[in-house]
């Protein structure tokens, strides 16, 4: 594949490729030999000195939460969560989108003004409002992992975006249509079915693969956000912790440590002890760059093509026209009688 000769594509892959390998590792390897975080620490003396949550050290780079857990690995054993998570949203995203804009720029171009008009409207309206408008319908699940409610979840997600994306392919399909090309293939004969299978998908291929990367990003985004609000996807558990001082107080944990999961149920330590937060965080920070680089060397990838094919014409026309000035060689004398 030629992106993979682009040094930001390259780069990225290896990023987002070394997180889920890393997650897949731990899940099924690690997890069992990574020794866990002592529960007290004592001195020389044998008195007690502190006890979780621990500050980031070389040994817990992100630190240890309230509950002894080692922070990174949990954000490393969330990776396969959330960046699959973000990948299907992609996907169902890119599916619904690409039908409903060829749907749009074969048949509906005639309300072209009445989708242009609701979908500026809409884009006025946060898609994280929305999703937790929708959210507010589905009910989570305690003590499940809740798959009917994380399907509901990713199909929420994915159709805030639908109106602006199946409009952005609308329009850049529309206005593919208007080529010479493509409308001598009408005035021959060709139907819809057949300009769509030969001329529409083989255009937009690399495109899809470009927005698929976008609305990777802005799926990233959201979970970041839904974390803010302290919204989950899939399930929680809930226990009763308590510190010897008080009574017993209701702790609820995600079920997967997927990423807007551990900043949502964590959210009060941002004024307490903000390392348990910042690591997700900065997970989030790392998936974003490297689909960001990634999304760049397609976007590097698809202009070179274009250069490429624009070189060949020329080439190929300079090698038609003849040299100037003419040369006695050029031309042939033929006597008339």
């Amino acid at each position: 594949m030629r992106a993979f000769r682009n040094v930001y594509f390259t780069t990225g892959f290896i990023i987002a490729a070394g997180l889920l390998l890393a997650s897949f590792l731990y899940s099924y390897w690690l997890k069992d030999i990574i020794p866990q975080p002592p529960e007290r620490i004592y001195n020389e003396a044998g008195r007690l000195v502190d006890v979780p949550p621990y500050p980031p050290s070389w040994v817990h780079p992100f630190g240890v939460d309230r509950q002894g857990e080692d922070v990174f690995w949990k954000v490393i054993d969330g990776a396969k969560y959330t960046i699959f998570t973000a990948l299907a949203v992609s996907l169902l995203r890119l599916a619904f989108g690409t039908v409903g804009g060829i749907m749009y720029a074969f048949y509906l171009q005639k309300f072209r003004f009445i989708a242009e008009s609701i979908v500026r409207a809409f884009r006025f309206v946060p898609a994280i409002f929305l999703t937790m408008l929708f959210f507010a319908f589905i009910p989570l699940e305690e003590q499940g992992a809740g798959m009917g409610v994380l399907i509901k979840q990713l199909l929420v997600l994915a159709a805030v975006a639908l109106p602006p994306l199946m409009l952005v392919i609308g329009n850049d399909i529309a206005v593919f249509l208007q080529n010479e090309f493509v409308v001598s293939s009408r005035l021959m004969g060709a139907d819809n079915v057949w300009l769509i299978r030969k001329h529409v998908l083989p255009y937009m291929r690399p495109r899809l693969f470009l927005l698929f990367t976008q609305q990777t990003v802005q799926s990233l985004l959201l979970l970041v956000h839904l974390g803010a609000f302290q919204i989950l996807l899939g399930g929680v558990k809930v226990i009763y912790d308590s510190d010897g001082l008080g009574p017993p107080e209701k702790v609820a944990f995600s079920l997967s440590n997927e990423w807007s999961g551990l900043i949502g149920l964590s959210y009060r330590e941002m004024m307490l002890d903000q390392w348990i937060v910042v690591g997700p965080c900065v997970a989030f920070i790392v998936a974003i760059f490297a689909f960001k680089l990634m999304g760049k060397g397609l976007e590097q990838v698809i202009a070179g093509k274009g250069k490429r094919k624009q070189r060949k014409k020329q080439r190929s026309s300079s090698g038609k026209t003849a040299c100037f000035p003419p040369q006695q060689s050029d031309f042939e004398f033929v006597l008339y009688k």
